[in-house]
């Protein structure tokens, strides 16, 4: 019977020291998170909307766990706490990711650049670019992002027609730069 008892008194050590050790672990990690989303925040101190896009980029890249979005007036991060920090874009130009595509595609109108996702990933595509009134903005092979998706920054409140070609495919479309515009272009099918 003493050996029972024993037994279950160890046992019972064994499992408090394991709680313990998981509720220390846990504590430490919201602290360290608390800390790391700290810094995150104070990176966005200061900077602006073409560095807010990159720094985005880069914590998709690397798997930091931040919220973020572009609209046509801001770059957005919302953190794990519910703060929302938006940075804004410059006021002659904006930013649209396009997202050129084969075989599949996703709706989409607010690019999140920490989720949205395309086929054709880390692949050359030939872009032209070109307002209504004929002037050339763009014309150039760029390289998708590893994401498949590829940032353009283009002026505001203009209609421009845009040609995209890759793989032997091509695909053309509009891309609308007002205040109430897309983010995010996911329409260009390659044929």
């Amino acid at each position: 019977m003493k050996h029972i008892i024993v037994k279950i008194i160890a046992f019972s050590f064994i499992l408090s020291v394991i709680l313990l050790s998981v509720s220390y672990a846990s504590k430490n990690q919201t602290l360290m998170n608390k800390s790391n989303d700290k810094q995150l925040k104070e990176k966005l101190i200061g900077i602006d909307g073409k560095t807010a896009v990159a720094i985005a980029n880069k914590w998709h890249g690397d798997k930091i766990d931040v919220v973020t979005f572009v609209t046509p007036e801001n770059v957005n991060f919302k953190f794990k706490d519910g703060q929302m920090i938006s940075v804004p874009l410059p006021d002659d130009v904006m930013m649209v990711s396009i997202a050129p595509y084969i075989n599949k595609t996703h709706v989409c109108a607010t690019h999140y650049i920490s989720s949205c996702d395309a086929e054709l990933k880390s692949t050359n595509v030939k872009i032209v670019a070109v307002t209504a009134g004929g002037k050339t903005l763009i014309n150039k092979t760029m390289k998708t992002a590893p994401t498949g998706l590829l940032d353009i920054w283009l002026p505001r409140n203009q209609a421009i027609s845009i040609a995209v070609s890759a793989k032997g495919k091509s695909a053309t479309g509009k891309i609308f730069t007002n205040r109430d515009s897309k983010t995010c272009e996911t329409t260009l099918k390659l044929e």
